[in-house]
């Protein structure tokens, strides 16, 4: 607890992935409820309360190819998506819990892979032979409904993200400090937006659609706490016109004045971000919060990663192989 924010310790699995933690996330079951999923190495594996409060193992998938990451698809209970390579992705699968099945995606030059709103997931590509930006809808099941490709940018997208408020848009960041816009319906590309000085090297974490206004929460290069006390940021909200491209900046986000160490991992929920540091601290900010500004710091978890779970349920992951599930309450 600190005087800003309330993180609590509910739950404590102990070496679920038996040691080795790549990623974390929560996931529906229909018949359970809201589970976790995690991922060693080789493998993922959902646990869920089956018999409050004891925790256990439902089910596990293995691969021949290293686990990446983890994430559930939005709006589609029971649905994971789980990359796998080794430094780059080589492949992405759709794991279904009901069915316990899984699916491939898409394969190849792979460079990130998004999950969207209404059953839908983004991969882009690093590879010249196929598109480099491809939206698939799945069915309820894990089964592809349907593929679109998106109009691409002169410019090589760097990273893309969904926006808040607008189902049907997606927003990416390009090379030269671009924003650029797309319909994920049609596959049309809508705007590029120059963000100006100050934004060549910021890649976009997520947008929001409020009143005809975009907003877009960008990351900067990781910072050390001195970087940041000289006038950086870690991160900065920009407000934008999608009609006219006109960019002004909203806020900033930086660090508390305790706060120490290098930024290694970042998760957003709706206007909430979670990030860990090299030291195994963690900091919360909210956007448009009391406190949103510098963040909420705690500095004890001794973490390698945090994510958002459900209804304001924050995971982290520790080096002994451990994850926790905290509640987290802003004051």
């Amino acid at each position: 607890m600190t005087e800003e924010g309330v993180l609590k310790l509910s739950h404590t699995l102990k070496a679920p992935a038996g040691g080795s933690l790549v990623d974390v996330c929560c996931v529906s079951w229909l018949s359970v409820g809201v589970c976790v999923a995690v991922a060693g190495e080789w493998e993922v594996c959902v646990w869920g309360q089956t018999n409050p409060p004891h925790w256990r193992r439902l089910h596990t998938w293995t691969f021949i190819e290293s686990v990446m990451s983890v994430f559930p698809v939005p709006d589609a209970p029971g649905l994971l998506c789980v990359t796998l390579g080794q430094l780059e992705i080589r492949e992405a699968r759709v794991l279904c819990c009901s069915s316990l099945s899984q699916a491939v995606l898409c394969e190849g030059e792979v460079q990130m892979v998004l999950g969207m709103s209404n059953r839908r997931l983004v991969s882009s590509s690093y590879s010249v032979a196929t598109t480099p930006l491809q939206v698939y809808t799945l069915t309820q099941d894990g089964r592809l409904q349907a593929c679109l490709s998106l109009v691409c940018p002169t410019e090589r997208v760097r990273t893309v993200a969904a926006v808040e408020g607008q189902t049907d848009a997606l927003i990416g960041s390009s090379h030269g400090g671009h924003v650029v816009l797309w319909n994920v319906t049609t596959g049309q590309l809508l705007r590029s937006i120059t963000l100006g000085d100050g934004f060549t090297d910021t890649t976009c974490l997520r947008g929001y659609s409020l009143c005809g206004v975009l907003f877009v929460l960008l990351q900067h290069p990781s910072l050390c706490a001195v970087e940041e006390e000289e006038g950086g940021a870690l991160f900065s909200l920009v407000a934008t016109n999608p009609l006219t491209g006109t960019v002004a900046l909203a806020t900033r986000l930086g660090l508390p004045k305790a706060c120490t160490g290098r930024l290694v991992e970042v998760d957003v929920h709706g206007s909430s971000v979670v990030g860990v540091f090299r030291s195994g601290s963690v900091c919360v900010w909210q956007l448009g919060g009391r406190q949103g500004q510098q963040g909420v710091w705690f500095p004890e978890l001794g973490c390698q990663l945090a994510r958002w779970g459900a209804q304001g349920t924050v995971l982290t992951a520790h080096l002994n192989g451990d994850v926790c599930l905290h509640s987290y309450r802003p004051l």
